[in-house]
């Protein structure tokens, strides 16, 4: 009979990783690991940077249409219809 005792294993939610070269060298490798070892894996990378790249873009051209002015962040447009100007 086994041992009712069982180790937990190691758990990644409970991994001290601060920022740095060692977190971005943890985040490379881990997604290399679903990479290699999901056959569909670099099919969803490939889609994945070309979707950003895509989003990116959008929000790239969207705010440069729509510039954001510091003053419109600390005045917002009144909703109860009063001017900007009062």
């Amino acid at each position: 009979m086994r041992d009712s005792a069982r180790h937990p294993g190691i758990s990644i939610h409970r991994m001290a990783i601060d920022g740095g070269l060692m977190s971005a060298l943890f985040a490379v490798g881990t997604v290399l690991i679903f990479v290699i070892g999901v056959p569909l894996g670099p099919w969803f990378l490939l889609a994945s940077i070309l979707l950003g790249a895509a989003i990116a873009l959008g929000l790239y051209v969207w705010h440069k249409g729509h510039p954001v002015e510091i003053a419109d962040l600390h005045h917002p447009n009144p909703s109860n219809g009063e001017s900007k100007n009062s």
